[in-house]
């Protein structure tokens, strides 16, 4: 992932320019939910839970790692001081302080030195994303808000002007002619915002079918990479931790053998 990023953009900068780019100034009250995108919603905050909980985890793994990694130093200087106390038993006490010291050095390695980029970079990048994509369908509600808001307000004076319409033709009189004026008047104001209304409707629809279309593409060609990514992040803690077991393991077995050699000499020397 870490080489991926270097000779790549990154995971905001893959952002298509169209999901960047969705910006408005509406307000998304009201809006009615498309089901997938609320889909969507839900798994992209649960994936965020997930992140995060990770990531505390991993943080909370971090700082006792580097607990244990002081604890190793005093260990170690502590053994080298006790076998200049113990002469007979200083091979033995030298050879745990041996495995110990190849601990910490495996521990500060593998899992310390690289812990950030290892781990907690891609965690903090991918949540930088589900924030991003958070923003885009938040932009994309707006959008489909302006649009049925637009749709409303064309049909609200659709049915207005209709109505005028018929109460116009209906209404006769001497009485009725100065209401007629004002009536044909509004009529008319109606018939020229009418299609203004009808263009904004189509220019908003045109614009819910764009945001719709480039956050799916975004998110499905995101999905691909996600699998492939966070099989790679994890795999590659997993690989960091096996090489530091080994290295602990291949330690303790030999303080073991250095200690079987010290009693073997003690007990010859006897």
């Amino acid at each position: 992932f870490t080489m991926h990023s270097k000779a790549s953009p990154g995971i905001l900068d893959r952002l298509t320019g169209s999901l960047q780019t969705l910006t408005g100034t509406y307000s998304a009250r009201g809006c009615s939910v498309n089901p997938e995108f609320k889909a969507i919603k839900t798994y992209v905050n649960n994936l965020a839970d997930k992140l995060t909980s990770i990531q505390s985890v991993n943080f909370k793994i971090y700082k006792e790692r580097l607990e244990l990694q002081v604890e190793l130093e005093d260990s170690k200087r502590v053994l080298h001081q006790w076998s200049n106390l113990e002469k007979e038993l200083s091979t033995g006490i030298l050879g745990i302080a041996s495995a110990i010291d190849a601990i910490a050095i495996s521990q500060q390695t593998n899992l310390l030195n690289d812990h950030s980029s290892h781990l907690s970079q891609p965690l903090e990048e991918y949540l930088n994303y589900v924030d991003a994509v958070k923003e885009a369908l938040a932009r994309r509600d707006a959008i489909q808000f302006a649009y049925e808001n637009s749709v409303d307000e064309s049909n609200k004076k659709r049915q207005e002007k209709e109505e005028l319409e018929t109460l116009d033709s209906n209404s006769t009189g001497f009485g009725f002619k100065l209401w007629k004026i004002s009536n044909r008047d509004r009529i008319r104001r109606l018939q020229q915002d009418l299609p203004c209304l009808d263009k904004l409707v189509e220019d908003n629809q045109d614009k819910v079918e764009i945001a719709n279309e480039s956050i799916k593409a975004d998110l499905e060609r995101w999905n691909v990479e996600k699998v492939i990514e966070m099989k790679g992040i994890l795999e590659n803690v997993a690989n960091q931790h096996v090489l530091f077991y080994q290295d602990s393991l291949k330690a303790w077995e030999t303080a073991l053998e250095t200690l079987k050699r010290g009693s073997q000499e003690n007990s010859s020397s006897h």
